[in-house]
């Protein structure tokens, strides 16, 4: 997997000759890519009956029963994904096949993007490895949990705007929608409509489009996002998507505050993490399960205790703006690690292993959650769950793969030798500009979490081969009618 996912090695302008047939012959490698990546779904499946609940899992299921926005996270995924299964099966199984078929419809849409951008077949079929095999892929998709509907949605939403040579007005209303509704999923990806209007502006025709497009986009954008914010509005008294962002934010600045160094209001020290600085644990601890910090919270009338952990962040952010730095480079650069192991406070890299849960030790609110939306617990199913353990130590992206489809992506976004006249480079900046974002912002925002990679998964690698193709005096091969 490794090999095969470098991105840089593959002949990504090899065009069928003249005498070549069409159909199967031209696209066979990517056809067996996905047929051999069906079957590895099939042994996850096997392995790890009926699903894998955990994290968010249970909130997310308990949507079902409450039809109301949680203010932790957005019901984006419940409302798309689980509420239209609930009406075909009660089981989480269901949602795991249907998360899977949603995995295989990313890497093929991905692919069929590539190549109408004039990416060879197999650098197509390279950059869609990941989405096809990668274990952290794979075990998401097992998973009751927002990410594999994320990053369709994403994927959408790029291949919407970017079908045509130059983007119109109601492809971009179109695209604006998807996107809007992928933040109702996950709320890091309101960043990417200024890649989507920067999009816009540079590649339309005449400002008259570039501007009527980029509105176009806005728009869609606003439409479901509006619609949430109203719902939330009259279920919570708040314009609001979720009601997190303090939190997050205290998550990002527990490894490094000194309290010592900040004047704080007397209810807010209970928020200072206990042990010194160099010892501290995990930041999700602190902002989830330990009864020492966030549970003691008392703020006073008018200050809810999101605002307060906001205002605590803020405060620690201004008094230590270098370490905060640096804790964000640090776990920027997280993502291009050779293993996915747990560094520095991080101790939650487990949860993204199968060869964590045939030991998986359910709480309370887990063994509700299956008992209610699936009838029988976790059931890890041997030798595929001892096969898929094995599987995850060589079936990934290795993080200095990643950085090198970044930085192949922005030499060909940027116009580094032939790249420049290429026709290729916005569209390069698109998926790589858009992949940085995504691990970029949980850096800044929140914390680290080898979760957050897997829409950089999709779009550097992709990215990567366009930016080789263009490298290589490849054009954009979509049709100057379009």
């Amino acid at each position: 997997m490794r090999a095969a996912a470098a991105v840089q090695g593959a002949t990504a302008v090899d065009r069928p000759a003249p005498g070549d047939r069409g159909g199967w012959v031209e696209h066979r490698p990517f056809a067996i890519a996905l047929l051999v990546a069906t079957a590895v779904r099939g042994v996850v499946l096997a392995g790890f009956p009926p699903a894998l609940v955990f994290s968010d899992g249970p909130t997310y299921l308990q949507f079902l029963n409450t039809f109301a926005p949680d203010p932790d996270r957005p019901a984006g995924y419940p409302l798309l994904a689980l509420l239209p299964l609930s009406w075909l099966s009660s089981s989480v199984l269901a949602v795991a096949v249907a998360q899977h078929l949603l995995g295989l419809v990313s890497a093929g849409l991905l692919y069929v993007l590539l190549r109408r951008w004039g990416v060879g077949r197999w650098g197509a079929t390279l950059a869609a490895l990941p989405v096809l095999f990668d274990s952290l892929q794979l075990i998401l998709e097992q998973s009751v949990l927002s990410d594999t509907l994320f990053e369709l949605l994403l994927l959408i939403a790029v291949a919407v705007l970017g079908w045509r040579r130059r983007p119109r007005t109601p492809g971009a209303l179109v695209a604006g929608v998807v996107l809007g509704s992928a933040v109702t999923v996950r709320v890091v990806g309101e960043p990417l409509l200024l890649v989507g209007i920067g999009y816009c502006l540079v590649v339309a025709s005449g400002w008259r489009s570039r501007l009527t497009t980029a509105l176009a986009l806005c728009i869609g954008f606003s439409l479901p996002i509006a619609a949430y914010a109203t719902w939330y509005h009259h279920e919570r008294g708040v314009y609001a998507l979720t009601e997190l962002s303090g939190k997050a934010l205290y998550m990002r600045v527990t490894p490094f505050v000194d309290c010592s160094r900040l004047g704080l209001p007397a209810y807010e020290r209970v928020l200072c993490p206990p042990e010194p600085r160099g010892q501290r644990l995990d930041p999700s601890y602190y902002a989830w399960t330990d009864p020492r910090t966030v549970p003691r919270l008392r703020p006073p009338p008018g200050v809810t205790p999101d605002r307060a952990m906001r205002d605590f962040a803020v405060a620690a952010i201004r008094a230590q703006p270098d370490d905060y730095a640096a804790a964000v480079g640090r776990d920027f650069a997280l993502n291009f690690d050779l293993w996915r192991a747990d560094r520095f406070e991080y101790s939650l890299g487990y949860k993204w292993r199968f060869s964590y849960y045939p030991h998986f030790h359910p709480s309370d609110r887990t063994i509700a959650a299956y008992r209610e939306f699936g009838g029988a617990q976790l059931d890890p199913q041997q030798p595929y769950a001892a096969a898929l353990g094995g599987y995850q130590r060589v079936g990934y992206l290795p993080g200095p793969l990643l950085l090198g489809c970044l930085v192949l992506g922005l030499a060909g976004g940027l116009g580094v030798g032939r790249a420049r006249a290429s026709g290729l480079r916005s569209r390069c900046l698109l998926l790589t500009v858009s992949g940085v974002l995504l691990i970029l912002l949980p850096a800044v925002t929140a914390a680290f979490s080898w979760r957050y990679q897997l829409p950089a998964l999709a779009l550097l690698p992709a990215g990567a081969a366009l930016g080789y193709t263009a490298l290589r005096g490849g054009t954009l091969a979509t049709p100057s009618t379009d």
